[in-house]
């Protein structure tokens, strides 16, 4: 299984391709648009529409998975680019508004992020290149020359469109990244979220006048995707400079895979924790919160065995790994600590109060350092 809402298809290169479930939404959809269209786009192609073999609705779902199929060779050549400069990413998901690549951390360096942005638009030029050369150079059956028409203009279109400056599209990432040079990222990435959001102000105008839904749909998106990525921008700014050995607390509140969910609900309300971490030999096999074990314990008959129903997926953490990436990792998890591991040992939990405190005592001993330079 992927994600909240989504399905592993497959993986390439180790990254997991998911389909969330607003895909099934789309799919259908552009099936029917493609399909309704067939004669003005078989016009368009040189092909009559008497000719085609496939009934019209059935090729255009074949050409909508072909579009989902083109939107994944755009997201991994952002990928591609993005790793070669540094980034690191956890997979790629195929929703309502196309393909999202969702990125653990960015490439430092503002040309590498500005190389990864352009990457996509360039795959999709690139794919509507060849097939409008193969439209042009070869003779073809009907369906075939139809779906290879529809494919290089929607691959034209597609970049396009993803040039608009406005996040999450690449033209939003593309401005970003120029005015990182210039400035830092934070105000970067607020003066590029704020010309997002004004283009958002001027689809949602065009969506309420034209009654069009996609348009409505876009300027909500790029509205969501302007607030995530200066959030996201803050967070890396807040957490500088400092890793997770600096803000772990070296306690584990660890119980055995085959403690009893009622122990363990004693635990918590004697030692006033609300997480805990499950062990197998050592190693840590999941995680239990206070909320969980109440709702096992309410269904159990007080033999339940944490290890039986518990959390399973945790995410571990590095000492030497960035704080500001461990926080983004530590408010998806959906916990309110994740352990620390080195080479294979439990070495410590990070939590959001130690993080904060972390920063707190950076900021003070800078604060001493300004005055001791002051002084001096």
């Amino acid at each position: 299984m992927g994600g909240k809402g989504s399905l592993t298809l497959f993986h390439v290169r180790g990254l997991p391709v998911r389909v969330h479930y607003t895909f099934l939404i789309i799919l259908p959809y552009l099936a029917w648009i493609i399909g309704r269209s067939a004669p003005l786009l078989a016009q368009l192609a040189g092909v009559e529409v008497a000719d085609l073999v496939l009934p019209r609705y059935v090729l255009g779902t074949v050409l909508a998975l072909g579009l989902f199929a083109c939107v994944l060779v755009h997201e991994f050549a952002h990928i591609g680019v993005g790793i070669k400069g540094g980034g690191q990413f956890s997979g790629v998901t195929l929703m309502l508004v196309g393909g999202v690549s969702e990125v653990v951390e960015l490439p430092k360096r503002p040309v590498w992020e500005l190389a990864m942005a352009i990457a996509g638009p360039l795959a999709s030029v690139l794919l509507a290149v060849i097939g409008f050369a193969a439209f042009g150079l070869f003779a073809m059956p009907p369906d075939l020359r139809f779906g290879v028409f529809y494919l290089a203009y929607v691959n034209f279109a597609l970049a396009l469109f993803n040039l608009v400056p406005a996040f999450p599209m690449d033209g939003g990432r593309i401005l970003r990244s120029v005015l990182s040079m210039l400035t830092n990222r934070v105000r970067a990435t607020r003066i590029a979220a704020v010309t997002g959001q004004i283009l958002a102000g001027l689809f949602l105008l065009a969506g309420i006048y034209t009654l069009n839904w996609v348009l409505l749909l876009i300027g909500a998106l790029v509205i969501v995707g302007a607030r995530a990525e200066l959030e996201m921008a803050k967070v890396g700014a807040l957490f500088d400079g400092l890793t997770v050995a600096q803000a772990m607390q070296p306690f584990v509140p660890t119980v055995d895979e085959n403690d009893r969910v009622s122990a363990v609900l004693e635990r918590m309300a004697r030692e006033l924790k609300t997480t805990f971490f499950i062990t197998r030999d050592g190693q840590v096999v999941g995680a239990i919160t206070a909320v969980e074990a109440r709702r096992l314990d309410e269904r159990g008959d007080g033999t339940l065995r944490v290890g039986e129903a518990a959390k399973r997926e945790v995410p571990l953490l590095s000492p030497d790994q960035e704080l500001g990436k461990a926080s983004r990792i530590l408010r998806t998890s959906g916990l309110s600590a994740l352990p620390v591991m080195r080479d294979g040992a439990l070495v410590g939990q990070l939590t959001l109060a130690a993080m904060a405190a972390a920063v707190r005592e950076r900021d003070a001993h800078k604060l001493v350092a300004l005055r001791d330079r002051k002084a001096t």
